[in-house]
């Protein structure tokens, strides 16, 4: 009997020894994330306090807008200009260049802005640029002072150039 006896005193003696340990280590883990919660909360309301915006800010707009100015576009932007017009085929207009066209596909000869300028055909309506580099983004000068460059799918891969000439006596000089 005096064997159980020590039997059960070494098991409670190490089960209170465990329930000790677990004790304490409960404690400090708790006490740690109070220190945290304290440090954090203060921390987490002043953040919210400065993110803060109007809680009008979605509302819907008001149903008399007489009041309200409107506001001007704040660049103009120039009209596209006719170049020309006429009631052939744009297949009879000039001669397509290859060379034009594939640095054109390249992105090396191409108008600066994209129909900016037109020729309006029966059937299509081409953007122009000028040999003397009106519209003409030509980096390797492969332009030609008297020629007009007509661009048909100008800005892609497609890109065709037809080359023909300025019959224009003012662009002569």
């Amino acid at each position: 009997m005096a064997s159980v006896a020590k039997a059960w005193g070494r098991q409670a003696q190490s089960l209170v020894g465990v329930m000790t340990v677990t004790f304490f280590r409960a404690l400090v883990v708790s006490l740690v994330m109070a220190l945290v919660m304290a440090v954090a909360l203060p921390v987490a309301k002043v953040a919210a306090e400065q993110v803060r915006t109007d809680p009008h800010h979605m509302r819907a707009p008001p149903d008399d807008v007489s009041g309200y100015d409107r506001q001007t576009p704040q660049r103009w932007y120039r009209p596209a200009l006719v170049a020309l017009r006429a009631k052939t085929e744009w297949r009879k207009a000039g001669k397509v260049d290859r060379d034009l066209s594939n640095a054109c596909a390249a992105g090396r000869f191409k108008e600066v802005s994209p129909m900016q300028y037109r020729a309006i055909y029966s059937d299509d309506v081409l953007g122009v640029a000028f040999g003397h580099g009106l519209n003409l983004f030509d980096p390797e000068r492969k332009a030609k002072p008297g020629s007009v460059y007509l661009f048909r799918f100008g800005g892609s891969t497609a890109c065709q150039v037809l080359t023909t000439k300025n019959l224009d006596p003012a662009s002569a000089q």
